[in-house]
């Protein structure tokens, strides 16, 4: 039996979930969670194709922890626009959904995670919107007092490990991801 005392939400897109590591449990959520140990309960609300209006709408309330992967559908859905207008819209639609969750979860240690590139590299104009994408996210990651966990600088020159499919996480880049949680929790718990 186990006596879950503190809970842990995860929230966002494929960067979290096991679908393309090859292993049950291999994902960066799963993968976390594991390493908190038995006294965590843990509500996986993460998901393929997620984008930031559809996550909004899985928010729990009264978790411990939360975890965020989010942006990168975003983008790719509507690049053209945030290539011709800029990344406004995707910068407030984040600080929305990070202030949502910031409500639902007041006291939780939130840890939110910026966007890698593909594997197979970006133009110069798209490279400078995904460099102002996470800028924005980093911003919005500090107004809500959480943590960010720099998916990008880890996967930098790493793609053809860490992905598959072009922009999935293989189980090497979800262990790097849930590194990324696992010492973000661990800085912010002060151990």
């Amino acid at each position: 039996m186990n006596d879950a005392t503190q809970t842990y939400l995860a929230l966002g897109d494929s960067m979290s979930i096991d679908d393309y590591t090859g292993v049950k449990g291999g994902g960066a959520v799963n993968q976390f969670h594991q390493s908190l140990g038995e006294s965590w309960r843990l509500i996986d609300r993460t998901f393929d194709g997620a984008t930031m209006p559809r996550v909004h709408e899985r928010i729990a309330e009264g978790s411990d922890l939360v975890t965020l992967t989010i942006g990168g559908n975003d983008l790719l859905v509507n690049q053209s626009r945030y290539l011709s207008e800029g990344l406004g819209h995707f910068g407030e639609e984040h600080s929305r959904l990070l202030s949502a969750i910031r409500e639902k979860n007041r006291s939780a240690v939130m840890i939110v995670g910026n966007v890698y590139a593909p594997q197979s590299g970006l133009s110069m104009e798209q490279e400078r919107a995904l460099d102002e994408a996470n800028r924005l996210i980093g911003e919005n990651v500090q107004k809500v007092q959480a943590q960010l966990a720099d998916i990008h600088g880890a996967f930098l020159g790493h793609e053809n490990k860490y992905l598959c499919l072009e922009i999935e996480p293989t189980l090497a880049g979800a262990k790097a991801i849930a590194a990324l949680f696992r010492d973000s929790f661990q800085m912010l718990r002060g151990g």
